[in-house]
């Protein structure tokens, strides 16, 4: 019978590296996409990190968002962006888990927010928001790249990491 490697099974070497190599590139697409996010880069570029048919769920402030498309995605993450002066997201704690072969992600990350509306201010000031969120994201080898094809987001604990939360929908003061 021939030797069959099987991602996330770490039973032989054979698996163990792909498993770990497998986990390093979906590792890149994740920090890629908050690399493009915080540099500004185009929204697109961010939402490229995502499979087609990819399922995007938010509940971080507001009203629940749910993207059903990489190209719903792209559309949100143009005018979300648009909202920022500035981002940092902070990856905190990860751990992978492997089922039939798939990778699931679970992290942290801690998203600073300062508003275009309270550029005025200046840059050097503190973070108009800060929070915390728990990650879940999966991921699919599409032409050789491993990209998230669900992504779950839900607040840690509570809305706001540090302040008070700002009332969205409505310009920053």
């Amino acid at each position: 019978m021939p030797n069959v490697t099987v991602r996330g099974d770490l039973s032989t070497p054979e698996n163990f590296l792909a498993t770990v190599q497998a986990e390093s590139a979906c590792w890149k697409t994740y920090l890629e996409y908050f690399d493009i996010l915080d540099r500004r880069q185009p929204a697109q570029l961010a939402a490229d990190c995502f499979t087609e048919a990819a399922h995007i769920a938010y509940d971080m402030k507001g009203a629940p968002l749910t993207f059903n498309t990489r190209s719903e995605y792209a559309s949100f993450l143009v005018e979300a962006t648009a909202a920022h002066e500035m981002t940092a997201h902070v990856v905190g704690q990860h751990l992978f888990v492997w089922t039939e072969g798939k990778p699931r992600l679970y992290s942290y990350v801690t998203s600073w927010q300062w508003f275009a509306a309270n550029s005025a201010a200046g840059s050097n000031r503190p973070a108009d928001f800060v929070t915390i969120g728990r990650a879940q994201d999966d991921f699919e080898l599409v032409s050789g790249k491993w990209l998230i094809s669900n992504r779950v987001v839900a607040p840690v604990a509570g809305l706001t990491a540090i302040g008070v939360a700002p009332s969205f929908g409505q310009a920053q003061s």
